[in-house]
């Protein structure tokens, strides 16, 4: 069972709404992610394409084959990360309008998390490969 989210960057220029399929905030440590926000990136899943508001100051940077990475142009906030040419989409955790009854649940990119940070609470932890397989159709979520 789904339920609603909703977001927008710092400036609002951007809202969006989407449909997640569970409660729980996953985290990459890939290289990649880690650069671009300062930290590990924080995310939820999303079912369907979202509808957006503000899509002019929609920008998107094609960060790898499989990847996109969404912004807002006005202020930088980082919105998602979705499969490149799908409508697949991640957004992140601290642009949601309400960020209550979440739970970090997963970690991905496992082998790049820097030795300097760890989260208190146990999660289920994947490799980027199995990860990637998972959020590109070529693999099942491992158990």
């Amino acid at each position: 069972m789904t339920h609603d989210i909703s977001g927008h960057c710092l400036c609002g220029a951007i809202t969006y709404k989407a449909k997640a399929p569970t409660h729980d905030v996953s985290v990459c440590h890939c290289s990649m992610c880690r650069r671009w926000t300062g930290g590990p990136l924080m995310y939820i899943d999303v079912e369907g394409a979202p509808t957006f508001t503000g899509h002019d100051d929609i920008g998107v940077y094609r960060s790898s084959p499989t990847g996109e990475r969404g912004f807002c142009k006005r202020c930088g906030s980082i919105l998602f990360w979705k499969v490149a040419g799908e409508e697949r989409y991640t957004f992140t955790a601290g642009s949601l309008d309400a960020p209550t009854g979440l739970t970090l649940a997963k970690e991905i990119f496992i082998e790049d998390k820097p030795t300097f940070y760890d989260f208190a609470n146990p999660t289920q932890k994947l490799y980027g490969a199995d990860a990637m397989a998972v959020y590109t159709g070529t693999g099942d979520e491992p158990k």
